[in-house]
Order: structure tokens, then sequence, then C-alpha cells
């Protein structure tokens, strides 16, 4: 689901921009190699990871995001570096083949996809063995999740269930090289970092 304008203007301004890029800096510390790796950026929004990544790695990264809006704010801010790019499209069905990547960055996304073990399902198939999964969400109660799709101005949140998550992630063969959970006044945070086996 897009964005609305008053998520929109929490995400796209200064504070926003700043936090979102010190979470990536964060998660990012616990990725290894020495190569040029591929990102993904599933959920990029206005591009400030994808252009953080792909100065400071000099590394291919491509962003997605459903909000033509958005990744026209992300090609601004990239400014026609080489290796950034921006594509529209559905966390739910990625246009990219089988293990395409060797980092997939997904930061505040999937409490906003109703099918969020879908996303989950082509971030997997996308990312290459050994690649690394960086994660991070609020994660809303079903109390808040329902008065949220009860409302007309709502922001599209679903709830992100842990235990189904972490399922997932044993499941599809990943080892946790980070996690972390945060109590909140209603709600949790999660950050976390994967790696597939």
């Amino acid at each position: 689901m897009k964005m609305n304008l008053i998520e929109k203007a929490l995400v796209n301004n200064y504070w926003g921009r700043k936090r979102i890029r010190s979470l990536a800096e964060k998660l990012l510390h616990y990725v290894e190699g020495d190569q040029k790796l591929e990102f993904l950026d599933v959920g990029c929004g206005d591009g400030e990871v994808v252009d953080y990544i792909a100065r400071k790695y000099g590394s291919r990264v491509v962003g997605i995001d459903i909000d033509a809006g958005q990744l026209e704010l992300a090609r601004k801010k990239v400014n026609g570096l080489a290796n950034a790019s921006f594509i529209e499209a559905d966390a739910t069905s990625l246009p990219f083949a089988d293990s395409s990547f060797d980092v997939v960055v997904s930061l505040g996304v999937l409490q906003h996809i109703t099918n969020w073990e879908g996303a989950l399902g082509e971030i997997t198939r996308v990312l290459r063995e050994g690649g690394y999964f960086l994660y991070s969400d609020i994660i809303y109660p079903e109390t808040v999740t329902r008065m949220d799709s009860s409302t007309k101005a709502g922001f599209g949140l679903v709830t992100v269930d842990l235990d189904k998550l972490n399922s997932f992630i044993k499941e599809s063969g990943f080892s946790t090289l980070y996690a972390s959970t945060n109590k909140m006044l209603v709600c949790r945070s999660i950050e976390a970092v994967y790696r597939r086996k």
C-alpha cells in the first residue's frame, strides 16, 4: 500500500531520512565482503538508503517501490549515479531472477504489505546463497491494525506475526546474525540481520 500524506511527511523530512540512514548503517555493519555486492532495497521510498549504499560502497543498488512519486524523489536524490537504479514494483512479485542479489534491505515496509509472507518469499527467492537480509519494522498489535483499517485516513498497517516471521526465517535456512526487539507504547520494533546459508 502506498503511504498517505501524513506518513510521507514523517519519512521524507530531515529527521526521517537521518533515522533510516542511521539504521541502515547499523545493520550494514554485519555484512561482510570485500568484493562489490549487489543490493536490493525493497520499499526504497525517497531513496535515502539506496543513495547511502551506492555512494559508500560503490556497489550496484536497485530500489523498488510501488509509489511513483517516491521513486521520482529517489531518482532526484541519486542525481544520475550510474550504480543506482529504481523500478516501480510490488514486493510480492519482484521482477528479478532467482538469486539476483547479495543483500536485500527492507526497513519499515512489511508492516504495510497485507501479504507480507509472500513478500518474504520473494525476498528469499532473489537473495543469493550466503546473502544477507537486513530487516526492520514496527510490530503493531491486531487491535491497532483493525482500528487503522476502519479509518478513512488509515496508514495501511498490518500485523507482522513475529512467531510466523521467526518460523519462516528458520525454515528458509537463514541464520540470525543480529536481532533486537524493543517495546514501544503499544507496539514493538524489530531490527535484524539474517544470512542465508
